[in-house]
């Protein structure tokens, strides 16, 4: 199982990356009581699929290479070949230390180019977002374009020198910083809703309605889950996996596992006390952050060899069997849902009514001077028929805000891919002391912000909420 976790691991995390950002993306068509969607609509929904591909073809290309590159750039393989243009290795620097940053270029070549094509993209349809604004067709349509656009971004990143993408790795970590802290607004914004949602469902007071015994479902299993992961880290990652005869050493991890344990807690008993200002708060907000942070912090956990049992390179007799790459590809999952999730709802409030059928029947002639006869009409409805209309009314989403997101999004694979702008070796996804810390403070500023909305309503009494 072990000699599998490298390529396999990697791939099966940028497939589930690929389905989980198809879904987001088609939910809102799919998930539709709409059983004709609109020329719009479907234009739209292509347009998302279409990028997701592209975005999803980068992202194995760049990972299998990763996990697949042979051990010096001197050898007669093609990889070794294209990984060698324009590498510049520093001087006294042994040829497997030139590999790993041979390969962490390649993978910011790659997304670098992604990132470029959805920068254009988002810069040239700002304030597009209707069919009747020409720049929308950047975004839906000129498809061989921007299909020759993007494989000419992705060749032309191997005629700039290494040492450019080396430096853009730290403006990716910081976009992808960036990235994180979107990600949390947009998570609590979601769980309000959600919960919200379900409880007018019901009633406020209809306690015993079916949606309410299902939010406390959904809650008893986060709050479950959280459980479950706290233990995981209390059990797995206390003892010290780099020097077995060493005493201590893991105290830093366990402070993080005991902390994120006391700081969900208070969460949870403050998330029932604020009910009294703020109704969307409750048990399913609370549980849902709950497990999110705790999440977080279990990746934070995984993401250190020190006192790591779970890592794949743990040399323990008792260390969990099986790809552990599978959590880094469930957090994945999350971001790239949450980023499409994003460039969706971005303009929500503006775009009241965009998913809505728009009616052209529009008669093409005043009625009181149509004098035709039979045949005529006939004609006529023929005629029209056969004409495409034309493409109009809203897109449904922000194109330039759907592009943006992608970009920040793709950034984030990037760093996850080289583990936040680090040297790596074959089959480490996500794995380094600043991904740890990245992954800890993340969890700790989606806490903070979550008690800030709990306490909003209270400090600032002059707002509505």
């Amino acid at each position: 199982m072990a000699c599998l976790v490298p390529l396999a691991g990697c791939v099966a995390c940028q497939a589930c990356t690929c389905l989980g950002g198809s879904v987001c993306s088609c939910l809102c068509g799919l998930c539709s009581k709409e059983k004709n969607p609109s020329k719009e609509r479907m234009a739209g929904r292509w347009a998302r699929i279409t990028y997701l591909a592209l975005a999803v073809v980068t992202i194995l290309v760049a990972g299998v290479v990763r996990d697949t590159a042979p051990a010096s750039l001197t050898g007669d393989e093609v990889l070794s070949k294209v990984l060698s243009v324009n590498m510049d290795c520093p001087e006294g620097l042994d040829s497997k230390d030139c590999m790993a940053k041979a390969l962490r270029t390649f993978v910011l070549r790659m997304c670098f180019a992604t990132a470029v094509f959805h920068l254009c993209l988002a810069l040239f349809t700002i304030g597009a977002s209707d069919y009747s604004n020409p720049r929308v067709m950047l975004h839906s349509g000129l498809w061989p374009v921007k299909l020759g656009m993007w494989l000419l971004l992705h060749v032309m990143v191997f005629f700039i020198s290494s040492s450019f993408f080396l430096a853009f790795g730290w403006v990716a970590l910081i976009a992808s910083v960036f990235f994180l802290l979107i990600q949390i607004v947009i998570f609590i914004e979601w769980i309000y809703e959600w919960n919200e949602t379900w409880v007018q469902l019901d009633g406020t007071e209809n306690v015993t309605g079916p949606w309410h015994i299902l939010i406390l479902l959904i809650s008893v299993l986060s709050l479950g889950a959280a459980i479950g992961m706290t233990v995981v880290m209390f059990m797995w990652f206390g003892k010290n996996t780099a020097d077995p005869t060493a005493e201590g050493g893991c105290e830093l991890y366990t402070f993080f596992t005991s902390f994120n344990l006391v700081f969900w807690l208070l969460l949870t008993l403050g998330s029932f006390r604020a009910t009294a200002w703020n109704h969307a708060t409750g048990i399913l907000p609370s549980s849902l952050i709950s497990a999110f942070m705790t999440f977080k912090v279990l990746m934070a956990l995984y993401a250190q060899n020190q006192c790591n049992q779970l890592a794949d390179g743990s040399d323990t007799s008792d260390k969990i069997p099986g790809p552990p790459q599978l959590l880094t590809a469930i957090s994945i999952i999350i971001a790239i849902v949450l980023a499409a999730y994003n460039s969706v709802v971005i303009t929500k409030a503006h775009e009241d009514g965009a998913f809505s059928c728009v009616s052209r029947a529009v008669p093409l002639v005043e009625m009181d001077n149509a004098n035709t006869n039979n045949m005529e009409e006939g004609e006529a409805s023929e005629a029209r028929e056969s004409e495409e209309p034309a493409l109009s009314g809203p897109v449904g989403y922000n194109p330039a805000a759907f592009h943006f997101a992608f970009m920040l999004g793709i950034l984030y694979v990037a760093m996850q891919l080289t583990n936040w702008n680090e040297d790596f070796k074959p089959g480490e996804i996500d794995k380094s002391k600043a991904s740890m810390w990245i992954k800890v403070v993340d969890s700790w500023v989606l806490g903070l912000v979550y008690l800030w909305s709990l306490i909003a309503p209270v400090v600032l009494k002059d707002r509505t909420w």
